[in-house]
């Protein structure tokens, strides 16, 4: 999902780091993941005291994709 939009979206120069506990620097798409982050597009999960995962394993939804692109939408539509 992160590949997708980052691709979608250009492939624009990041080297947003991804910010979530769970996705290490070296990971195959952190640089997308970190992307994401970036433009707000994924805000990751809440587990408190400030930290935020990101769960790369887990499936995504249909209601998570919808917000992902409604996210990407409003800061691409206008560029």
């Amino acid at each position: 999902m992160a590949a997708f939009l980052y691709r979608f979206g250009g492939s624009p120069d990041s080297t947003q780091a991804p910010g979530f506990t769970d996705v290490a620097v070296n990971n195959q798409f952190a640089k997308e993941i970190g992307w994401l982050a970036s433009q707000e597009i994924s805000t990751g999960w809440d587990e408190g005291n400030g930290a935020k995962s990101y769960r790369p394993l887990l499936p995504v939804n249909r209601d998570a994709m919808a917000a992902f692109m409604y996210r990407f939408n409003l800061k691409h539509s206008a560029a």
